[in-house]
């Protein structure tokens, strides 16, 4: 697990409405928050939250997706 204030990037499927802006956050199923930096066609390039950090921004919720999922 990435330590607070980590660069990831989280894969995607698509959004179910309005995508993600830079500045919105991404909640796993585990509670884990991260910070969007950028948005990209198949990605979000994002930061990892502390746990402790206010919320900004909307809210969009993650869901691992099975390798090779064809949409």
């Amino acid at each position: 697990m990435k330590p607070a204030w980590s660069r990831v990037q989280l894969r995607v499927s698509g959004w179910s409405g309005p995508g993600p802006v830079g500045g919105d956050e991404v909640l796993t199923g585990t509670g884990r928050r991260y910070q969007i930096v950028e948005v990209k066609a198949k990605a979000v390039v994002c930061l990892v939250l502390p746990r402790d950090a206010p919320v900004q921004g909307q809210v969009f919720n993650w869901v691992w997706d099975r390798r090779g999922a064809k949409r």
